[in-house]
């Protein structure tokens, strides 16, 4: 009786450890879109609105996503409201404690985090094709993570539940 408590326990275990990573996939390819349509956004400010970095800052504090919200309130909060601190070391700070605790690889959040620094050029067309190129790379990461995020899924799925058989089989 007890050893099939425990093999139950951990098949299900096994099982929600699976689930939770393929959960992580998805959220990946959520936060990717995400980004890729802020930087499209941030893109269009700069080339046809002619704004200004903090001031594109508050129009995507309005998103209805509350994590990059936050941040970019906080950014446009700590650039315009303190006197214009430094906007690329406010931006760094900012974007990189947002994005920390999101499933996104090292290199795009290097991307993001980064990409304030080499907006100091003066005239629009050279923020706008940084901004553009940034929104090329999210692009593409989020279409390739797209069609592959249900085989991975799948194969997740599969491979913890065999791990739980596994386990359950040396336990025995």
């Amino acid at each position: 009786m007890y050893k099939a408590v425990g093999v139950l326990c951990i098949l299900v275990g096994c099982a929600g450890w699976g689930h939770s990573l393929a959960g992580q996939e998805k959220e990946r390819v959520r936060h990717l879109r995400a980004l890729s349509q802020m930087l499209s956004q941030m893109r269009s400010e700069i080339s046809y609105g002619k704004h200004t970095m903090p001031e594109i800052c508050l129009s995507l504090a309005e998103l209805n996503d509350e994590c990059y919200s936050r941040c970019f309130g906080r950014i446009y909060e700590r650039t315009e409201g303190e006197g214009g601190t430094d906007f690329p070391k406010v931006w760094e700070e900012e974007i990189g404690k947002c994005l920390e605790p999101l499933p996104l690889r090292e290199d795009e959040r290097r991307t993001v985090t980064e990409l304030a620094k080499s907006l100091r050029f003066r005239e629009e067309g050279g923020q706008a094709g940084r901004v553009g190129q940034a929104e090329l790379f999210f692009e593409g990461r989020y279409r390739q993570a797209e069609e592959a995020v249900e085989n991975r899924s799948k194969m997740i799925h599969s491979v913890s539940i065999l791990t739980g058989l596994l386990l359950a089989i040396l336990m025995l």
